[in-house]
């Protein structure tokens, strides 16, 4: 089962995406990583199994896992996303797309990220795209501007203690010939 493209579109508010993965073979797995590396079942809605000339019946194959007869197909599904952030895991190298609504971004270090590889553009319809030619692995974390607002305003709180704080300390210091 090697896939050959895969597509995630984040939905507006950021709460859910879209994936379209084409895969060749008998089956496909919905995991994601666990806190040691383990592979999690993903709770996927709205599956779909599309082949050549539509849909393709499949049963469940144990927790997260399905399995169809030989061939190729395009697999869309749904996924709840947690923390802003979206993990996808393959077990062959994909050609990989992101894409974000208007409204979310990654490109602030701080609140948010692109695993190695990802090359981040401008899509269509104010949305951006986060692209890899070939990759096993995707992880992007993206917020809201309503977040970047708050880290702007948490740092310029800091900032103005700090200098509050340590303002006195400096006077004197250049008083006795620091």
């Amino acid at each position: 089962m090697a896939a050959k493209e895969a597509t995630f579109r984040v939905l507006p508010g950021g709460t859910t995406y879209e994936a379209s993965v084409q895969v060749t073979g008998t089956g496909y797995g919905f995991w994601g990583p666990g806190l040691m590396g383990e592979r999690v079942p993903l709770q996927v809605e709205d599956l779909k199994v599309l082949g050549p000339a539509g849909p393709v019946d499949y049963r469940e194959a144990g927790r997260g896992a399905i399995a169809f007869p030989e061939g190729n197909y395009t697999i869309t599904y749904q996924v709840p996303v947690r923390d802003n952030h979206l993990v996808a895991i393959f077990d062959t190298p994909y050609a990989v797309t992101v894409a974000l609504p208007e409204g979310l971004d990654v490109k602030n270090p701080l609140i948010g990220m692109v695993s190695p590889g990802g090359a981040v553009s401008p899509g269509p319809n104010e949305t951006m795209e986060i692209t890899w030619d070939r990759t096993d692995a995707v992880e992007v974390r993206f917020y809201a501007p309503e977040r970047e607002i708050l880290l702007t305003t948490f740092g310029t709180i800091w900032l103005s203690v700090a200098i509050v704080l340590l303002l006195p300390y400096f006077i004197s210091w250049r008083r006795d010939g620091g």
